[in-house]
């Protein structure tokens, strides 16, 4: 199934093999080494490079734009309307742009700013984690960190309880409780099989800091770490991929959930995402014609069968 799929990808995009599926582990070591050819450092500074990194990006090889949107939070019209911007820079037809159309032209500009200052914080998260990662990993080994790491939790748990309870009395939305991020760090922790028992208690932390200052109310923040949990339960590359540091842990809260999901559930969305491509494409009586035959495919308009006759 997947290598007819790959053909099909590879024949859509014009002799283009397609990837497999998008990995976020391999796709953050593809996008800081993208930005250390083009930038000459680690992390992004101006629009500039940020617009240079993701024209890189759109043009690899069997790249989707509606993945890539998604691994950075992004619409797939905002990246659209994004590359737009990018080619009328590039062909110096901008001012074309705005005396054809000034509101369209305006609605893009602002669609690039916002696209290129999420590239810049996506990258430099990912460059600053790399360092973030070995520090904990190296306080791992030589057995630091265990006792400051108790008394964050445990004040933590204070400040949330007492702001939780002062939330609900004033009749405000309440905070999330000390208990309910206890229990979400034991889920996520659960799920980081290859990094070491201590490992995982930072790496469980760090993820529910990115979860909390994203979703600080009770009524949001459960739901957001159910569905990350779940998701790193069921893509086993995904936990690996933040278990050895590839993957940031503002990547796995901010990004869409299609860019979190198994390797499988991406395939079959591909699936329908071009099956979908290739009946917009068909006329009308083609179209029909294929209707017709899916119902004759699945007996839609047989008569019923006739009843059995008793035997004398």
């Amino acid at each position: 199934k997947l290598c007819r799929l790959q053909r099909q990808r590879w024949r859509l995009q014009g002799g283009c093999p397609a990837r497999v599926a998008m990995d976020l582990g391999t796709f953050a070591e593809e996008v800081l080494d993208a930005v250390a050819g083009i930038c000459g450092d680690a992390v992004v500074e101006t629009h500039q490079q940020a617009a240079h990194v993701l024209d890189a990006l759109c043009r690899r090889p069997g790249t989707d734009q509606r993945e890539l949107a998604a691994v950075f939070g992004l619409t797939l019209e905002q990246l659209a309307r994004t590359r737009e911007v990018d080619r009328a820079r590039s062909d110096g037809t901008v001012s074309t742009m705005l005396e054809k159309d000034p509101v369209w032209a305006s609605f893009c500009s602002s669609d690039a700013v916002f696209t290129w200052n999420v590239l810049m914080q996506r990258i430099n998260q990912a460059a600053h984690w790399r360092e973030e990662f070995r520090e904990l990993a190296m306080a791992d080994e030589d057995g630091e960190g265990s006792g400051g790491e108790e008394n964050l939790l445990e004040d933590s748990s204070i400040a949330g309880s007492d702001v939780g309870s002062d939330a609900a009395i004033g009749g405000l939305a309440a905070e999330a409780s000390a208990r309910t991020r206890e229990r979400a760090r034991a889920l996520i922790s659960k799920h980081l099989d290859p990094a070491p028992e201590g490992l995982r208690r930072h790496l469980a932390r760090r993820l529910d800091d990115e979860i909390f200052e994203k979703c600080p109310v009770e009524k949001d923040y459960r739901p957001c770490a159910r569905s990350i949990v779940a998701n790193l339960r069921r893509n086993s590359m995904l936990a690996a991929g933040y278990a050895t540091g590839r993957v940031p842990p503002e990547w796995l809260v901010l990004a869409q959930s299609e860019a979190l999901a198994p390797r499988l559930r991406q395939m079959q969305r591909r699936v329908l995402r071009v099956e979908a491509f290739k009946e917009a494409q068909q006329d009308v009586d083609t179209a029909e014609c294929k209707q017709k035959m899916w119902e004759v495919a699945k007996g839609t308009h047989l008569a019923p069968p006739a009843q059995f006759e008793e035997m004398p």
